[in-house]
């Protein structure tokens, strides 16, 4: 039951008259106190297994949401594996440094754990330990893998996450074409065998490896956004349902505690008198204002323990000192001159002491103590808002920096390439990605790398413009979309340098570079994948060239 249903019910009991009340009292029988302590037993118990319902229902919507994120954090820890795996294959071609094909391999491992984790999932009767293993080994954090094997085993049949897992299998081509690269350059290296000809020819057999690859880890990121927004459109909608049953039943045993109490026979005369008394057991906030000067004639006890209101308040107050936005309390005596009642308006107000909170607003016009009032029903869904607002926050954000995640990147790099494409405008893609981030996590553990990414993160957003958006890809890629025609290499240039000052680590003094490719649209590519993949190749050539350097992408045909 919502305010609005509440409210109608309680003008048509009061404009009801003396037939109306009658043909009323004759419809209930009196009910003796046995029935009346069952009854209360009953709703009182249904109240609190409603209750108890929604909170397990919301435990299990934030626990769902959060493997949701999970995956979206394990696509950029695999597609920074697959990254450095090839670039580190590419040195290796170029030099035969064991170094660098023991980095490959390294990188390697993470993408062949979560495959590893996968396929074990995949099987009827599946060993969770290396399940657990694999995902461990793909660099997944230990408090995330439970709930990402919970989500894999229990909703593998739903469309979009079947799509997702789908996707995810689809790489495996493309990793073992990697690794059979791998095996030929260890071969060929082996031999002394790597000509000049032979390793421009394997350096581009991995560049068309990263091009196929880097689609799918796209289309995958995109994928758990759909799932995350279709879930929170299901929790939202089930939420509401749940609170709508608690409102019905509230509204069904306050009706009947009215409707069986001993004095609706004088109410038949006394319509004021008997509409205090339902007001009184309203389970909502209800108030009574004069519509000449918006005095509150009457508050039951539900309003005043929402507005924080004694007597003296209450005789002082006038409705429009509870409004936050005061164009809102326009709308509402217009809507009211015009058609007499306002339904389910969901408004911010704010009590006696000034604090703000979300309700539905519901009014209608009614005649009171001989004046011309309106009265008033509010549902508070301050928390459901707020819960809406968080859960919409966690899909879009990255939990430990708080900036934009892959999936609003994509979003916005989206919507970015349409309005250049309808006004021929240009869009700049500069990607970021730290230098030996590795070697600050081995030296001085996970914590330390993650307060680096802290810093990082407030670094760069010092030095972006307002209209520019900053996110983190994964792991410790960083992305920024620029559009209009400003020189993105002044912009890189400034993040270099704001980036080599020195950082504290937990009582340690480290220094971190980054490496800065730049794409364009559209020289550089017309669509969402191809543009991010040139941004993404320039800056291994930025990291070929020495590191802390931007390079802008340059077509390989």
């Amino acid at each position: 039951m919502t305010a609005a249903e509440a409210l109608r019910w309680l003008a048509q009991l009061f404009f009801r008259g003396k037939e109306g009340m009658s043909d009323l009292a004759l419809s209930f029988q009196p009910a003796g106190p046995r029935d009346k302590r069952l009854r209360l037993f009953v709703v009182v118990w249904v109240f609190v297994a409603l209750v108890i319902g929604l909170f397990l229902f919301a435990f299990a919507s934030i626990q769902i949401l959060s493997a949701v994120r999970a995956y979206v954090e394990a696509e950029g820890l695999w597609s920074k594996g697959q990254k450095d795996a090839i670039y580190a294959l590419s040195r290796y071609t170029l030099y035969s440094d064991e170094s660098d094909y023991a980095a490959y391999l390294a990188a390697l491992s993470v993408n062949q754990g979560d495959r590893l984790a996968r396929l074990q999932l995949e099987k009827r009767d599946p060993d969770f330990i290396v399940a657990y293993a694999g995902f461990l080994q793909g660099r997944n954090h230990p408090d995330d893998i439970n709930g990402m094997i919970f989500l894999f085993r229990n909703f593998r049949r739903l469309p979009a996450i079947d799509k997702a897992i789908g996707i995810w299998t689809a790489a495996d081509v493309h990793i073992e074409e990697l690794r059979d690269v791998g095996h030929r350059i260890r071969s060929r290296a082996a031999e002394g065998l790597l000509s000049v000809e032979s390793q421009r020819n394997f350096l581009q057999e991995l560049h068309d490896i990263n091009k196929r690859l880097t689609p799918l880890e796209d289309d995958f990121s995109y994928t758990l956004g759909e799932v995350a927004r279709t879930s929170t459109i299901v929790i939202l909608s089930v939420m509401f349902v749940l609170v709508s049953v608690m409102l019905t039943l509230a509204y069904l045993y306050s009706r009947r505690l009215v409707l069986q109490n001993e004095v609706i026979q004088q109410a038949l005369h006394q319509g004021e008198r008997q509409l205090r008394r339902i007001l009184k057991f309203a389970p909502l906030p209800i108030l009574i204002v004069r519509s000449a000067d918006e005095r509150i004639v009457y508050a039951n006890a539900h309003a005043r323990a929402q507005f924080r209101m004694g007597d003296a308040e209450l005789s002082n107050l006038r409705t429009r000192d509870f409004y936050v936005n005061a164009a809102d309390r326009d709308s509402l005596i217009a809507a009211l001159q015009s058609t007499g009642s306002v339904r389910d308006l969901e408004l911010q107000l704010k009590d006696a002491q000034g604090t703000p909170f979300w309700a539905l607003y519901s009014s209608q016009r009614i005649r009171y103590e001989g004046h011309e009032c309106v009265m008033t029903a509010l549902l508070n869904v301050d928390e459901r808002k707020r819960a809406h607002d968080d859960m919409r926050y966690r899909a879009y954000h990255d939990t430990l920096t708080g900036l934009p995640n892959r999936a609003m990147f994509m979003d916005a790099l989206k919507r970015s390439l349409h309005r250049s494409e309808r006004s021929q405008g240009v869009v700049s893609l500069l990607f970021i990605d730290l230098d030996h981030f590795k070697a600050i996590n081995d030296e001085l553990g996970h914590e330390s790398g993650d307060l680096l990414l802290q810093q990082v993160a407030r670094r760069l957003e010092s030095c972006v413009r307002e209209g520019d958006l900053l996110a983190r890809l994964g792991g410790d890629e960083f992305v920024v979309l620029v559009e209009g025609q400003d020189d993105p290499h002044s912009v890189a240039q400034k993040i270099l340098q704001v980036l080599r000052p020195d950082y504290e680590l937990r009582g340690h003094i480290s220094k971190v570079t980054a490496s800065i490719g730049i794409s364009r649209f559209p020289q550089d590519g017309v669509e969402l994948d191809g543009l991010l993949s040139a941004a993404d190749f320039a800056m291994y050539q930025a990291k070929s060239t020495g590191r802390d350097s931007v390079q802008f992408y340059k077509s390989q045909t």
